[in-house]
């Protein structure tokens, strides 16, 4: 099992992640992945455990097993372990023939989530999805072949939108955004004065006169993507990346509306196949980047108009953020 001190992504690597919605945890052990390592999931005595996914007997995975009077059982032979990970029962002797611990790891239940971190944690270092009062919100979730960094910064990039999302962001013509950004310790905030509407379909069916984007991150993985007019927020997405391992990243998405008259479950629904084609063409060019790096190595240029990738990058290997100098973007898509 790879260590979270090898991880390519230093700064990461003692936060929390969410890993699985709370309902799904129930009467069967569940695999997960986080930094690298292969984690099973159990609910044991009502509680939520997170164990290294490999029995010490023969190395099976755990999460292949089941839960047997409230411990977690391999499939092998049937050895069991309770909510601390201590071996509790061998079958086929009445003492328990070997003395044993599972590696354990910390778990929250928050959010309708459970969240785990690798390393010790504090409960109140956890940035989860915020409360948005008046709003109504939808949540899936995604995963990608690629890096943790390059999916991070693809959905907080405006430099691409023209081009792979041509004709539901934007469509011909000029574009022009003014920008400011702030940095901080563990994250960054991205203004974006919008100086004429944006023209994709997307655009012309729910965009009521967008003036501001407005887009965050936070360490370890949330990034939050706000619409703004006149000042009122319409529309956010709020994503947690989750770095399943140095080339799998997955993604929990939540989409908040303002409160209507119009059923939420309608409106989420109108907007869900212009939003998934959205995420299927990020994917395929995140996953073709992941295959190049694999082909070339890690060999990429930074741009002044890369303005998320920097501080980005800084905060993910560690370091202290500085904000993007470019002021303006300026975009012309042509056919």
């Amino acid at each position: 099992m790879s260590a979270p001190d090898s991880f390519p992504y230093p700064g990461v690597t003692g936060g929390w992640f969410p890993l699985l919605p709370v309902a799904k945890l129930r009467d069967k052990p569940i695999a997960v992945s986080l930094l690298g390592a292969p984690l099973v999931l159990a609910r044991l005595q009502g509680k939520a455990c997170a164990f290294q996914d490999r029995c010490p007997h023969r190395l099976i995975p755990l999460s292949q097993g089941n839960i047997c009077n409230n411990r977690l059982a391999c499939r092998y032979h049937g050895w069991q372990f309770d909510a601390a990970g201590r071996l509790r029962h061998t079958p086929g002797s009445s003492e328990c023939g070997a003395r044993a611990t599972l590696q354990s790891y910390a778990l929250q239940e928050r959010d309708g989530l459970i969240w785990g971190s690798l390393k010790p944690a504090s409960a109140e270092s956890l940035a989860g999805f915020s409360e948005l009062p008046g709003y109504v919100w939808t949540q899936a979730y995604r995963r990608i072949h690629c890096s943790l960094f390059h999916t991070i910064e693809n959905f907080l990039d405006p430099c691409h939108t023209p081009y792979i999302h041509q004709g539901l962001l934007r469509s011909q013509g000029p574009q022009q955004m003014r920008i400011e950004q702030t940095v901080s310790v563990d994250g960054f905030e991205t203004h974006y004065a919008l100086t004429q509407k944006q023209n994709g379909w997307i655009n012309q069916l729910f965009d009521p006169g967008v003036d501001q984007n407005i887009a965050r991150f936070k360490l370890p993985g949330l990034v939050e993507l706000d619409y703004l007019k006149n000042g009122r927020l319409l529309f956010r997405s709020a994503l947690y990346f989750v770095p399943h391992s140095a080339e799998v990243t997955g993604i929990f998405v939540r989409l908040y509306a303002p409160r209507s008259w119009i059923p939420a479950p309608l409106r989420f629904a109108l907007f869900k196949p212009f939003v998934h084609t959205l995420y299927i063409q990020d994917k395929q060019i995140l996953e073709q980047q992941q295959r190049a790096q694999q082909t070339y190595g890690e060999r990429y240029l930074f741009s002044h108009t890369d303005v998320a990738a920097r501080p980005l990058w800084a905060l993910l290997h560690g370091q202290s953020p500085s904000p993007s100098a470019i002021k303006e973007l300026n975009f012309q898509t042509t056919p």
